[in-house]
């Protein structure tokens, strides 16, 4: 039986379309893989039109689907398109209302709008998803230090720094959260020599 199911999926796999090369170039732009598109500013624009091209082919449902608005919608985050974002982030969240990206994703755009509270929600919606998931800690202080609440900030910035160190994200969100520590114990030494 096994032999026959792997049979099976192997006829279907060879007689599945291979995707064309106009195909496989949007994929490798709309997810910006293997280079630095996301930060190279005339890439942008390439970035955003390969996952609207994507989107429009009709092709791809559910979780890769999500997975795209997610991509085009940091692309119009980069170029400063922050309502088109949210919208792509909120596609997103529908189709995929588990992936924790999303909501960090959105969060960020909230946070660089100055809607700190929608910001804090989302990120807390992240953490709930993946307790472990160290941006999520490290932005909510990043908030809180916005709003001068130093005792909250330093609290998840040790939080952030507490979690597994699972992947480059995580690294990132740990070197800055010792960075805001080091920062915020500095500004009390300066304040407690006045």
């Amino acid at each position: 039986m096994r032999q026959f199911l792997f049979a099976a999926i192997a006829m279907m796999a060879l007689s599945a379309p291979a995707p064309s090369y106009a195909q496989e170039a949007d994929r490798v732009l709309c997810f910006s893989l293997g280079n630095e598109n996301y930060k190279d500013k005339e890439k942008f624009k390439a970035g955003e039109d390969a996952c609207t091209r994507m989107i429009k082919a009709g092709t791809f449902r559910d979780k890769a689907l999500a997975s795209i608005y997610r991509a085009r919608g940091s692309w119009h985050q980069k170029q400063g398109e922050l309502d088109l974002s949210l919208a792509d982030y909120a596609v997103a969240i529908k189709m995929e209302p588990k992936n924790v990206e999303s909501f960090d994703y959105r969060a960020d755009v909230y946070q660089q709008k100055g809607d700190y509270d929608r910001a804090l929600s989302d990120y807390d919606r992240a953490s709930k998803l993946d307790p472990t998931y160290t941006a999520a800690h490290y932005s909510h202080g990043m908030i809180f230090e916005k709003k001068k609440d130093f005792d909250k900030a330093r609290t998840e910035y040790k939080i952030t720094i507490g979690l597994p160190t699972k992947d480059r994200i995580a690294q990132w969100a740990q070197d800055n959260a010792r960075a805001r520590l080091k920062a915020l114990d500095e500004a009390d030494k300066e304040e407690t020599k006045k």
